[in-house]
C-alpha cells in the first residue's frame, strides 16, 4: 500500500489518521509493505507521485485528499491492475477508481449532544474547507445532537474556502460567534484549529476533527477519532487474490470500530448529568448498531 498527502501526515488530525492505519496494517501483517510521501500538492506533483507508486508495483494506490479527485482519475486508466482510491467521501467509485466514506456525521451527533450539555446558551457554528456533502452532514447532525438537549438552538454553515488557513478560519468562526455561535463544529484540519482558537479566546465551546484535541484546549468538549485501519481493510480484501478491475466505496461505520468520541477529561465534570446520560446511551446504540443515523447533507 503506498499513502499520499500533501500537509505532513503527523498534524494529530486528518493525516495521521492515515499514517497510523496504514502502519497497523502492517503490523498485522495485513500488508506487506507501506510506502507514504507527504507534502504532494494535488496537481502534477500528485500525478508523478501516484504514477510512480504504480510504476513501483504498488496494488493499491491511497491518495488522502478530497483535492486529488482528478489527479488520480488522470492516472487510473494507466494502470488497470492498480486500484486507486481518493477520499471523495459521496461514493466516486468508476472502473479501477474508488473512494472512501467518511461517516463523519455519527460521531458529530454525539458530540452535539456533548457540547449542548457543557454550553448553557447560544448556537452552533459550522465551519468547512469546501461545501462538501461529508461536512454538510456533519453540521446537520452536530446541530441534531445539539437540538436534543436544548431544542431551541439553531445554527449557521460557512465554507472557508481553505483546508488548511487557520487564521481564515478564526476569523469565521470569531464572526459567527458574534452573531450568537457558542458551539462549533469543524470539518477539515484548518477549519477546526481555527474554531478552537477562537473557543480559547472568547471561552466558547468546540471539538476535535479525526484525532483526540483535548490537549489543544480545555474548551475542547470531545474530539472524535477515526481508525482508518477498518477502511484500510476492506480495499486489501478487494486486492487479495488479484484485483478484478472495479473498485469499491469503502465504508466502515462507528459501530464497525472506525470511529470513536473522547470526550475531553477537563471538561466533562461541566456536562449537564442528563447530557452525559444522553450521550452515553447513544454512543452505546450506535457502537451496537442498533442506533442508525440518516445523513442529511442538505
Amino acid at each position: 500500500m503506498a499513502i499520499i498527502y500533501y500537509p505532513q501526515f503527523l498534524d494529530g488530525s486528518w493525516g495521521e489518521a492515515a499514517l497510523t492505519g496504514g502502519e497497523q496494517l502492517l503490523e498485522e501483517g495485513a500488508i506487506s509493505d507501506l510506502a507514504t510521501q507527504e507534502n504532494i500538492e494535488p496537481g502534477s506533483g500528485a500525478v508523478d507521485a501516484l504514477r510512480d507508486y504504480a510504476d513501483q508495483g504498488y496494488d493499491i494506490v491511497v491518495a488522502h485528499s478530497f483535492n486529488y479527485g482528478d489527479d488520480v482519475k488522470q492516472v487510473a486508466s494507466e494502470y488497470p491492475e492498480t486500484l486507486f482510491v481518493y477520499a471523495g467521501g459521496f461514493g466516486d467509485v468508476a472502473g479501477n477508481v474508488g473512494d472512501y466514506s467518511q461517516p463523519f456525521y455519527e460521531p458529530s451527533y454525539l458530540m452535539g449532544i456533548l457540547a449542548a450539555g457543557y454550553q448553557p446558551e447560544g448556537n452552533v457554528g459550522g465551519a468547512s474547507g469546501f461545501d462538501i456533502p461529508v461536512c454538510r452532514g456533519m453540521y446537520n447532525a452536530y446541530l441534531d445532537g445539539a437540538q436534543e438537549v436544548r431544542p431551541e438552538v439553531t445554527g449557521s454553515y460557512v465554507a472557508v474556502g481553505d483546508w488548511e488557513d487557520v487564521q481564515l478560519a478564526t476569523e469565521t468562526a470569531n464572526a459567527q460567534a458574534d452573531a450568537g455561535a457558542t458551539m462549533f463544529v469543524g470539518c477539515g484540519q484548518g477549519p477546526t484549529f481555527g474554531q478552537i482558537e477562537a473557543a480559547n479566546q472568547r471561552d466558547l465551546t468546540a471539538v476535535g476533527y479525526t484525532g483526540d484535541m483535548s490537549g489543544r484546549s480545555d474548551r475542547v468538549v470531545a474530539s472524535f477519532t477515526w481508525n482508518l485501519a477498518e477502511v484500510f481493510r476492506l480495499m486489501v480484501a478487494d486486492v487479495e487474490g488479484g484485483f478484478d478491475g472495479q473498485a469499491g466505496y469503502y465504508e466502515a461505520k462507528y459501530a464497525d470500530g472506525a470511529m470513536t468520541v473522547v470526550v475531553n477529561p477537563a471538561a466533562e465534570s461541566a456536562i449537564t448529568d442528563e447530557a452525559m446520560q444522553l450521550f452515553t446511551e447513544q454512543e452505546a446504540a450506535m457502537r451496537d448498531g442498533s442506533l442508525i443515523l440518516e445523513e442529511n447533507t442538505e
